[in-house]
């Protein structure tokens, strides 16, 4: 089955991720108290964004899949995430044996935007399936 999606209303007709929601491949996740999770693209979450993860066997670090963790920091194609990893098995990639389902990032919620006077949700959550410009 193929997709061909463009934004609605989007005169320029420009493909958005045939998931939804935006799916990002991951590379690496570290072994620390705040997992700092290397993608293959430029991520388009945001800090206080609440990220879901899908790993299966094959990639090593299986114990984190389908847990969610609230974005600390992006930087380039890390994202800093507040998930203790320090007694899971590590990440391998790339993964050994017969991979059915890629290691994958995707959004999962709005979180609380730290540092603001009256708390507010991540309302940028919403747009990750949109064209960057």
């Amino acid at each position: 089955m193929s997709f061909n999606n463009v934004v609605p209303g989007n005169n320029w007709e420009t493909p958005y991720s045939d998931y939804t929601p935006y799916a990002t491949s991951i590379t690496n996740i570290t072994n620390s108290q705040q997992a700092v999770v290397t993608v293959v693209e430029t991520p388009p979450y945001t800090i206080g964004e609440i990220v879901s993860f899908r790993v299966s066997r094959p990639y090593g670090m299986f114990e984190v899949n389908n847990v969610q963790a609230k974005v600390l920091a992006v930087s380039g194609n890390d994202i800093t995430v507040d998930l203790d990893t320090l007694g899971l098995n590590p990440f391998v990639y790339p993964p050994v044996g017969e991979v059915v389902y890629p290691a994958l990032v995707i959004p999962a919620g709005s979180g609380v935007i730290p540092g603001l006077y009256t708390p507010t949700v991540n309302l940028e959550d919403n747009f990750d399936n949109a064209p960057a410009d």
